[in-house]
């Protein structure tokens, strides 16, 4: 009873909300749109098949279907990809209908379903951001590797950032934001060391600069049903030893647990100021894009949270969007180019699973996975596919160069490919899934 009870909430219904928020949004996008150019929507769907549930609202039959991997709006004159009305009918004047209706308009209905996708990505972000605050490492002090730049310039362990060109650093983040702003350039790094300023110059390349933050080995967000969860650990924890051997920093618990081939550790931690030990099996999760296998306890790294003024909120909400579809964009790319496997394209299976783990790491991970879903999914449906968005603005932009509509038995051989494509790509993602 207790796994069904999991199931439900770690699983299924985090996926159903997903998948039913970005697809809502979406279809709501297309929705509103064609009110506002008053193009009749008979139809508005959430999920495929059969009506579970249904309401009639002015001349839209709102349903909620038995399948919630899709959605879609049916306006007038179109029916999964038919034309409906016959030539002879479509030269009737006053019949309202949306390949009747002006290119502009065609494009705008079609392009407001991915704008509304972006636009609701932004709003989960400023509520993230609201609420939680922002994640930050606090920790600077510093780990030098041996020989490598950082340790030539002078710098040693324990070293603690106070500044680079005179701007204030009090956390990692803005630490890595300044240097990456002046890659290739030399900048004046001052630091704290028993108690003096020393100001080191520095030319900035990290990938080879050789510096790291000293993390304290204190347990951050720890994955609910993950194995430190199971056996008792919890967030604010501080590891002491693992297999008898002393643990000073977070990279050391990474390294041991990562590197090391024992396949139990004998983890002796502190618990508000008790003393505690236990077995721990570390898992092994695979990365198809870095195709690396890592071990580890499900323990994120200690963070802070920094809360922002609304402004500053709300300007952070668009560069993180900015961020992730720049991301996401540059990932298709590389997918194209071969530089990522096709196997790690993800379907419905995948997104159920990611949906169940972010659920088991916290509200904030999966309200952050719907803002990653919500994006890709108006940036997918950009894409000049027939028979989704991308495709109909293609068409759309075509005929009106072309200066006259498509006819009907092209309009459904198009749609035909376009389902055609849709189709195969559902089923190779779906075997990627099932194969992984």
């Amino acid at each position: 009873m207790l796994t069904i009870i999991n199931f439900l909430l770690y699983s299924l219904l985090p996926f159903v909300f997903l998948l039913a928020f970005c697809i809502t949004i979406h279809e709501f996008g297309h929705f509103l749109m064609a009110k506002l150019f008053h193009i009749p929507v008979e139809k508005f769907s959430i999920g495929f098949g059969p009506p579970l549930f249904r309401k009639k609202i002015g001349e839209t039959d709102f349903r909620i279907a038995y399948f919630p991997l899709g959605g879609y709006v049916k306006m007038a004159g179109e029916e999964e990809g038919k034309i409906l009305k016959t030539e002879k009918e479509s030269e009737k004047p006053n019949t309202p209908d949306f390949y009747d209706a002006p290119v502009y308009s065609r494009i705008l209905v079609m392009f407001a379903g991915p704008l509304f996708n972006i636009i609701s990505a932004i709003i989960v972000l400023i509520t993230i951001f609201s609420i939680f605050g922002l994640s930050i490492d606090p920790y600077t002090k510093i780990q030098v590797d041996e020989n490598s730049y950082a340790d030539r310039a002078g710098f040693i362990n324990g070293d603690s950032i106070i500044s680079v060109n005179d701007i204030r650093i009090n956390n990692w983040d803005k630490f890595t934001e300044v240097l990456s702003n002046n890659i290739d350039k030399e900048v004046n790094i001052t630091v704290m060391r028993n108690g003096r300023k020393i100001t080191k110059n520095l030319v900035i390349n990290l990938d080879s600069l050789g510096l790291t933050n000293l993390v304290p080995p204190i347990l951050g967000t720890i994955k609910r049903g993950g194995p430190a969860y199971k056996a008792g650990m919890r967030t604010g924890d501080k590891v002491l030893k693992i297999n008898g051997a002393e643990v000073l920093a977070w990279n050391g618990l990474v390294d041991i647990i990562r590197y090391s081939k024992e396949k139990n550790f004998l983890f002796e931690w502190q618990h508000n100021g008790e003393i505690k030990t236990a077995n721990i099996t570390p898992i092994s999760v695979y990365d198809p894009i870095t195709k690396d296998t890592i071990r580890q306890i499900s323990v994120l790294i200690p963070r802070e949270r920094m809360y922002l003024s609304p402004s500053k909120i709300f300007v952070l909400s668009l560069n993180r969007t900015r961020d992730i579809i720049w991301l996401t964009l540059n990932t298709f790319y590389q997918l194209i180019i071969g530089k990522i496997s096709r196997k790690a394209l993800g379907g419905p299976i995948a997104i159920a699973k990611l949906s169940g783990e972010s659920a088991q790491w916290g509200f904030e991970f999966l309200l952050g996975l719907l803002v990653i879903i919500s994006i890709n999914l108006g940036l997918i449906n950009l894409f000049p596919i027939p028979a989704i968005d991308g495709g109909h603005i293609v068409i759309s932009i075509i005929e009106a160069i072309r200066g006259k509509r498509f006819s009907k038995k092209i309009r459904i051989v198009i749609q035909q490919i376009g389902y055609a494509l849709i189709l195969l790509l559902i089923i190779f993602v779906t075997f990627n899934d099932i194969t992984r």
